[in-house]
């Protein structure tokens, strides 16, 4: 951040355009045009809470922590009864691996804010790094967060059991040698309980399950191999179509039947795999996203997060993170896959089954208000797995011919298209069978792709 400099008088006028300016560059994410301009209104204002709260905001957006610190830090000497000032640099010193001035920063915050999950979740994950697994439990405790207190708590049963027991000094009386004995033996039980149920995780919310998954009556998931559950089949009944969605353009040569030679290396196994009976197969460490209730069974060391509540009901996405496999089914719904090439593409979220973590969704609505049409934007390279009620239909979009469909039946869209939600009972029951789902028609105006099911879904 540049230092304040002598000046000219100060000019409100100037101080409010470059300070409107930098605010509408922050709100379109134009993060470096709106520093530039908010650099200038600091230089004229130096001490203007509004201009550092949004520099500081900038700067952490753009992982310039460092300057992100020093904002900090002068906001906080103006306000120092701001838990949120705190929180964040809390933030900024989490960001930087710098654990001991963060556990500092957020528990200054605690002490203002009292009971604040968000903190309270920071300070375990400091605690659970530092190896502080009393403390971690506590504060996953306070913040809620049952499944990363289970995770400390077998990491402190791996501890114990891997720990050699210390000698104990020779006493006069017998009761330490029984003592001893007593906790060689519990070290030695809870080393085999540790063999025997693997990685304990508590059993995942019937919220997450799909219907007809096996019901989880203990908390280990070795209980669940995939093995188990479907061996592989000899000869699978389909396999899902694979699509591969790139934006229109002058059409390809033609590729010859064999693609061995004209497909790029592979570097490591497609983490998708199809199964029989509308079932999927997803094997990853890291992370991935999957649509809420579609869990058929899953194994390994895993950590569950819901994404996002939608709003009136609707499945929201479901962050899984760790080591292991999922199996994935949609109802009684078929599964496709598309291959997603440096791109965004737009996807109904009912439609969305699974992503790879290179594809990372967020959602976009068409609209302010809660019942409007809601989609999911996915950029850059990877899998994406849909479910279906039909067989995709492609559509070409071009600029002289605009295309109209029910909202229900869409299932993704790319390209240079822009869409609008048209509420037109009238001409929706025009277009749409008798009997069929009533709701919008979503309008793609401009140049791409889009992909629709033949019949709209109930």
């Amino acid at each position: 951040m540049r230092d304040p400099s002598p000046r000219a008088p100060f000019d409100q006028g100037l101080f409010l355009a470059h300070f409107n300016k930098g605010k509408e560059h922050y709100d379109e994410k134009r993060y470096d045009e709106a520093e530039r301009q908010l650099e200038e209104a600091y230089l004229l204002r130096p001490r203007d809470q509004k201009v550092l709260n949004l520099l500081g905001l900038i700067y952490f957006r753009q992982e310039k922590f460092e300057k992100a610190e020093e904002v900090y830090r002068k906001l906080i000497a103006e306000s120092p009864e701001a838990h949120t000032l705190f929180y964040n640099l809390g933030l900024i010193y989490f960001k930087l691996q710098r654990l001991e001035e963060a556990e500092g920063a957020f528990l200054k915050a605690l002490e203002l804010a009292e009971d604040n999950p968000k903190i309270s979740f920071y300070l375990g994950s400091i605690y659970e790094r530092q190896r502080r697994f009393p403390d971690a439990i506590y504060q996953y405790r306070q913040a809620g967060a049952n499944i990363m207190v289970r995770r400390v708590e077998d990491k402190m049963a791996a501890a114990t059991a891997e720990r050699p027991p210390a000698a104990a000094k020779p006493r006069k009386d017998d009761t330490a040698k029984f003592r001893a004995a007593e906790i060689h033996e519990s070290i030695r039980r809870r080393a085999e309980e540790a063999i025997v149920t693997a990685k304990a995780i508590g059993p995942v919310s019937p919220a997450l399950m799909a219907a007809g998954a096996p019901k989880l009556e203990t908390a280990g998931t070795n209980r669940y191999h995939l093995a188990d559950i479907f061996a592989p089949p000899a000869a699978p009944q389909r396999f899902p179509e694979v699509i591969s969605f790139r934006s229109a353009g002058p059409a390809a040569p033609a590729a010859p039947q064999s693609t061995d030679r004209t497909l790029p290396p592979i570097r490591r196994p497609e983490p998708f795999r199809f199964l029989q009976n509308n079932l999927m197969e997803i094997e990853f460490a890291g992370k991935v996203f999957i649509k809420q209730g579609t869990i058929y069974s899953y194994s390994g060391n895993l950590t569950f997060w819901v994404k996002d509540k939608r709003p009136g009901g609707h499945s929201a996405l479901v962050i899984i993170t760790g080591s292991g496999r999922v199996l994935l089914t949609d109802k009684d719904r078929e599964i496709t896959f598309m291959q997603v090439q440096e791109e965004t593409i737009f996807v109904e979220p009912s439609h969305l089954l699974a992503c790879e973590e290179t594809l990372t969704p967020r959602y976009l609505s068409l609209g302010d208000a809660p019942e409007d049409l809601e989609f999911l934007a996915l950029e850059g390279t990877g899998m994406v797995a849909l479910s279906v009620s039909s067989k995709p239909l492609p559509l070409a979009v071009t600029r002289d011919l605009p295309v109209s469909v029910p909202a229900a039946s869409v299932i993704t869209w790319s390209g240079d298209l822009r869409p609008h939600a048209v509420n037109d009972q009238q001409l929706y029951e025009i277009m749409q069978q008798p009997g069929g789902r009533r709701g919008p028609l979503l309008r793609l105006e401009g140049e791409g792709r889009l992909l629709v099911e033949q019949s709209a879904p109930e």
